[in-house]
């Protein structure tokens, strides 16, 4: 049916019935749709005939949200009660499960991985020594940065000498063995100090190799000193051939790696004035047991002599018979592994 024209308004008026409003343009089909809709909507949010909101009468929403109201503070009251239990049952100075029950365990033995610093990308293992100030202070940053926080102890109230005599596993509860940066990097003319830009800012970068922490994992007793001499084609010195000592050695992965990086000097509390050959961790400040202002031994890694435009890949392990020497793919154990590069380039920042 046509439109028909109301002659008192000149307005035209769309007339239709469910049996002739297929028979309609669509357009006009359309715009009663819409305000059938709409309609419909607005009766269903508000319906004054029947007094509903959203469908549903007020006194429905009101037992409703009353109901809803103690629901979920019965369910918060019970959620903050689990939590409560759950605190309770654990302790906050040690782990609930150790070593072979763990999820660290690996055919019922616990491997500790190895880390260095510094990494001025968290999502890369990827080094450069760049020809910038800014570029280089930025590296250093990161360093300086994990000396304070983790090298540092500033309340030496629960802090006690360690020694072969008095070891770390003998301390009392809640103590830590006295450790610090300074016992390694013993002067500010130190190869890698703060003042020499932790030797970044000559050209002989210095980078920090650590054993990651292992509540209660202590080195086992037996000589891995043939082992170290073997791979590093130099004897241990005899005077670090002590119990349970551990040493740390770096070289290239590949053999192009190995002939072009160059000397290393490593410096820790085996030998702070240098070592060609290796650096150690004394086995007496083992276990790791989370006190209060704990530090880790560490060695310094100096890289004397870096050729210019190489990326050089250098894998630095762990020694001691319960440390296995692991790599495959992203997934190591007793190995850490990075690129450093040295370049007449400037920084990204700088550019």
């Amino acid at each position: 049916m046509a439109p028909k024209s109301d002659d008192s308004n000149d307005v035209q008026v769309i007339h239709s019935s469910g049996d002739n409003e297929s028979e309609l343009p669509f357009k006009d089909r359309m715009v009663i749709r819409v305000v059938k809709q709409w309609q419909s909507t607005r009766i269903w949010v508000y319906n004054k005939e029947y007094q509903t909101i959203f469908g549903n009468t007020s006194s429905f929403w009101i037992k409703t949200s009353i109901y809803y109201f103690f629901f979920y503070i019965c369910l918060g009251l019970f959620y903050s009660g689990m939590v409560a239990v759950f605190a309770a049952i654990l302790s906050r100075e040690s782990p609930r499960y150790l070593f072979h029950n763990s999820q660290m365990s690996i055919k019922g033995n616990v491997y500790p991985g190895v880390g260095f610093r510094p990494m001025p990308d968290m999502t890369s293992t990827s080094v450069t020594l760049y020809n910038d100030t800014a570029s280089i202070n930025n590296t250093v940053a990161t360093l300086r940065g994990y000396v304070a926080v983790f090298l540092t102890q500033y309340d030496t109230t629960y802090l006690s000498d360690c020694s072969p005599t008095a070891p770390a596993s003998q301390l009392q509860a809640g103590f830590s063995c006295k450790l610090s940066w300074t016992d390694v990097v013993t002067t500010d003319t130190h190869p890698c100090s703060d003042t020499n830009l932790y030797g970044w800012g000559t050209g002989m970068p210095c980078m920090l190799i650590k054993l990651n922490k292992i509540y209660g994992w202590l080195p086992q007793t037996g000589s891995i000193a043939i082992q170290v001499a073997n791979f590093t084609g130099q004897p241990v010195s005899p005077i670090d051939q002590r119990e349970q000592n551990i040493y740390i050695t770096c070289n290239g992965k590949e053999a192009s790696d190995k002939a072009a990086l160059g000397p290393m000097i490593y410096y820790s509390l085996l030998s702070p004035l240098g070592n060609s050959n290796y650096g150690g961790l004394p086995y007496y400040f083992f276990p790791y047991m989370n006190a209060k202002d704990s530090v880790e031994p560490f060695v310094l890694v100096q890289f004397t002599s870096l050729p210019l435009e190489q990326k050089i890949t250098i894998q630095c392990r762990a020694w001691a018979p319960n440390i296995e020497q692991f790599s495959q793919g992203s997934t190591m154990r007793g190995i850490a592994e990075f690129d450093i590069t040295k370049t007449n380039k400037l920084g990204p920042q700088s550019t």
